[in-house]
């Protein structure tokens, strides 16, 4: 569904109607309004400010009918323009309608912030598509190092970020009575202000960018309105730019039959681009025109972590896992789940409520789950060397690292509940625990649509609502455990020397491996590697 932002609109249409909604500061009224109605342009916003609507409609309208309305009822920053309806009492003129004295709302609607907008995944960036996915805790600030236990607890929001307030907005709609009700709408504007070709909102320019690219096959034109929605702001045409840098003309010539690409091929202004939207542009005077985008967050992050020559990034630990928190924050608040029993395995709640038995199938639930999936392996290997040495990550913590895939494996992310399972295997992160491995493994294989991960061997896979066995049972593996553990320690001399040289040369295998593991960021090297550390503590 689409969501309703602030200094953008949402529109839908009906065979005799046009309707469009936008939010306007809770205390704003009628006198505050600059609202313009004609039977072929419209312009509507707050007097002085640039408008939220403005420019030629896609058909004539009849602006002596058309009216406009500050909603009385209650709504959400996601409410559908085409549930609302007339207050019975809304009186009519040429251009306006306002509400009668006696419904004059004090009701207002409250935007979440940061408002994570919705965007097209699929054609914004194939190069960076998600494994469904990943989230843990809260990252720590640049001022701080503890970590709170639910990702949408940080006292402190990532440097260089524009503050998130929650402010108060009432809704404003926009009746358009169609002249010829046989006329479908493609969008609501179809050019510029009386004549001026790209004297248009930015809104309006996105959707009209989109039109030239799908249904006129213009690549320049559309990239001419996605950039100057871009450069107002607007986050959506900011993450089609980037991609459109992404993919290049020269895609064309790769493959002529696909969909035509204007701009050539940039991996350093489709990097800019992205950061931009996962950035967010707020005015001088504190309001959000655009806010941070979940995905572009999760590129961002992604190609700091591996850095990139093509766009010019040098890998950077610090910054990733900034723009991973930076994801988790703007998704968090609209992810219907609590995270605070994450931290015990335990825990009754845990046990009677949160987990999911299906993947993440959201939105904002997938992107939430691979930045924690993602911050969780930097935590993991670390940074590995003092060239790209991290301030919070310069050695590996697979404490956090477990903690982030916690927060994504209780969404239902299939290799956060896998990777959980080989720190309880391995006793990494976590004491070691083999009945709890197989719990997590059991998940992990439940949630796996894809049948890449296999269960290392010597763990036996355990439903997860199972009691575990009797102190007697659990005493014995252990005197076994034990036993086993002596009888090595009578091997010879010679024995203990060569194995002792043969754990020093995989100690350093183990840190090339990991860090291989971090930078591919897979699940099929994530399997692989999990299963190779199993494989090595039972050779030892």
């Amino acid at each position: 569904d689409e969501q309703l932002h602030t200094n953008t609109y949402i529109w839908s249409q009906e065979n005799d109607q046009v309707t469009i909604s936008f939010l306007v500061p809770e205390h704003c009224k009628t006198k505050d309004l600059d609202i313009k109605i004609e039977e072929q342009h419209v312009k509507a916003g707050l007097k002085g400010q640039e408008p939220v609507l403005k420019g030629k409609l896609f058909a004539p309208v009849d602006h002596f009918v058309s009216l406009w309305q500050l909603e009385k009822n209650n709504a959400t920053p996601s409410s559908n323009p085409s549930s609302l309806t007339a207050s019975p009492s809304l009186s009519i003129a040429s251009s306006f309608a306002f509400l009668s004295p006696s419904h004059s709302p004090n009701s207002s609607v409250i935007l979440p912030a940061p408002a994570l907008s919705e965007s097209l995944t699929l054609e914004t960036s194939s190069q960076h598509a998600l494994d469904p996915s990943s989230l843990p805790p809260s990252l720590p600030s640049s001022a701080e190092n503890s970590q709170p236990n639910s990702p949408i607890a940080s006292a402190t929001p990532p440097a260089g970020f524009p503050p998130e307030t929650t402010k108060r907005y009432r809704l404003l709609t926009i009746h358009l009575e169609k002249e010829d009700s046989d006329t479908e709408w493609v969008v609501p504007i179809s050019g510029g202000y009386h004549g001026q070709e790209m004297d248009m909102d930015p809104t309006s320019a996105y959707y009209l960018g989109g039109w030239f690219e799908t249904r006129m096959n213009d690549a320049k034109r559309a990239f001419q309105h996605f950039e100057s929605a871009a450069l107002r702001g607007h986050t959506k045409s900011m993450l089609k730019i980037a991609a459109m840098y992404e993919v290049g003309k020269e895609a064309m010539e790769e493959n002529p039959t696909m969909t035509p690409v204007y701009p050539s091929r940039n991996a350093a202004k489709a990097f800019e681009w992205h950061k931009k939207a996962a950035d967010g542009t707020v005015a001088a005077d504190g309001q959000t025109i655009g806010a941070p985008d979940a995905e572009a967050c999760y590129i961002v992050g992604t190609t700091y972590a591996a850095g990139s020559e093509e766009a010019d990034v040098i890998k950077d630990y610090d910054n990733a896992l900034m723009y991973f928190q930076k994801c988790m924050l703007t998704t968090a608040a609209h992810i219907d789940f609590d995270f605070s029993h994450g931290d015990d395995p335990n825990d009754p709640l845990l046990q009677r409520k949160p987990l999911r038995s299906y993947p993440p199938h959201t939105r904002d639930e997938r992107y939430f789950c691979s930045a924690a999936f993602q911050a969780g392996l930097i935590y993991l290997g670390g940074s590995g060397d003092q060239e790209h040495a991290a301030l919070h990550v310069d050695e590996p913590n697979p404490v956090l690292a477990v903690e982030y895939w916690k927060q994504s494996a209780m969404l239902g992310h299939a290799q956060s509940c896998f990777n959980i399972g080989v720190m309880y295997a391995n006793g990494m992160g976590v004491t070691q625990d083999v009945w709890q491995a197989g719990r997590w493994f059991g998940r992990a294989k439940k949630l796996d649509g894809i049948g890449n991960l296999d269960v290392p061997p010597g763990v036996e896979v355990v439903e997860w609502h199972a009691s575990r066995p009797s102190s007697d049972h659990q005493n014995k593996k252990a005197s076994d455990a034990r036993t086993s553990a002596g009888a090595a320690g009578t091997s010879s001399t010679r024995r203990r020397k060569r194995k002792s040289k043969r754990r020093g040369r995989q100690q350093q295998h183990d840190q090339d491996v990991v860090k291989w593991v971090v930078g591919i960021g897979s699940v099929v090297a994530v399997a692989s590697v999990i299963t190779w550390w199993a494989m090595r503590k039972k050779d030892q």
